[in-house]
């Protein structure tokens, strides 16, 4: 064997023990996952986090797996994105992003909330509505399905609408309803409501609504304002209200 050789092998050798070294080094206890830094969480609860990385009691650093225990924390309700880092020497440092609300959906009877966020995720159940967002309507079929970190199915639209809802539509929304074949009802101040149908085109439902709500048409017992065809609406008035209020004329 030449010298050259015997050289190469020399230095793979060594770099085999040193790399051995280092490695056995940064799994001993000095390199042990020691403290967890956990920013961006004020929902969810910091037991709830550590629960999910599941972090054992002589887990080296170098060897935790930072992609397993990403995904076990975003399964938690309120977390939208995670990002785990280590920092050397005993570090694991969490950052969550956590989802907002959007609206809130009862049951017909009113004695249950349960609480979305902007995707559509169900993120808690409350006895009373958070203020502030959307309150819906739906039926018991809907509300039913909901499981606490997955989306509710059957809101997409009534989500999509009352968020897109413009400012000065507003005030004028009390609540919303959804049905289960996607039908969506936005009830008014006044007692009346405004049919929005199964369209996509809400926009122009909003224009027409707007036109109406702000003077272009008389709001004397208005029942229902009809915006199945967006750029059409069709008013319906209570003849009961129309007959009385013709009597007091």
């Amino acid at each position: 064997m030449s010298g050259a050789t015997k050289l190469r092998w020399f230095l793979v050798a060594l770099f085999v023990a040193v790399a051995g070294f280092v490695v056995a080094l940064l799994e001993g206890p000095m390199f042990e996952v020691q403290t967890v830094q956990i920013s961006g969480a004020a929902r969810t609860s910091e037991g709830a986090i550590l629960e999910a990385l599941d972090i054992a009691d002589d887990q080296a650093l170098l060897t935790y797996d930072a992609q397993e225990g990403s995904a076990a924390v975003a399964d938690l309700a309120w977390v939208e994105a995670v990002s785990l880092t280590r920092q050397w020497p005993s570090t694991l440092r969490v950052v969550v992003r956590e989802r907002t609300v959007s609206a809130a959906i009862a049951r017909p009877s009113g004695s249950e909330w349960v609480v979305l966020a902007g995707d559509g995720v169900v993120v808690e159940y409350r006895m009373s509505p958070p203020s502030g967002v959307p309150l819906i309507v739906a039926t018991n079929e809907i509300v039913e399905a909901s499981t606490i970190g997955e989306p509710l199915a059957g809101v997409d639209r009534v989500l999509e609408i009352s968020r897109d809802l413009p400012l000065q539509l507003d005030p004028w929304v009390t609540t919303w309803r959804a049905s289960e074949d996607g039908e969506v009802t936005a009830e008014l101040v006044g007692s009346a409501r405004a049919n929005f149908g199964r369209l996509d085109d809400h926009r122009t439902q909003f224009v027409s609504l707007a036109s109406i709500l702000n003077g272009g048409a008389s709001l004397v017992c208005l029942e229902v304002i009809d915006l199945t065809i967006a750029d059409t609406p069709v008013l319906h008035r209570d003849p009961n209200c129309l007959l009385q209020s013709a009597a007091l004329g």
